[in-house]
């Protein structure tokens, strides 16, 4: 009986304990992440433009987000496609953490609502 008991207890911990091993990060910065922030965020860096004019809008009113939006759009997209040239230039140099925040230009930290 306490063989048997002690043997469930072996098999219960083989197959329980590994449930709660810990998951390695997926947002982990490495080589790869670098070069696939710096395409996306090349290939992406236009839509800068909509999404500060709306965001000016919002905060700052209609005459603003007309001509102010568009105007800091430009400048982001060109500072995102930069920055995006830069990253895929140097993904295999550290460091590999993101140099612009958002990382994405659709990332879940910014949205709001």
């Amino acid at each position: 009986m306490r063989k048997r008991t002690i043997l469930m207890i072996l098999i219960g911990q083989l197959f329980l304990l590994p449930l709660y091993a810990e998951k390695p990060k997926i947002t982990e910065n490495n080589p790869l992440r670098k070069i696939t922030r710096g395409a996306v965020n090349t290939a992406l860096c236009w839509v800068e433009i909509p999404r500060q004019t709306i965001k000016v809008n919002k905060e700052k009113g209609d005459i603003a987000g007309i001509f102010w939006g568009p105007v800091k759009g430009l400048t982001y997209t060109a500072g995102r496609f930069c920055v995006g040239v830069y990253e895929m230039a140097t993904f295999l140099l550290p460091p590999y953490k993101p140099v612009v925040q958002p990382e994405f230009i659709f990332s879940d930290e910014e949205q709001e609502d």
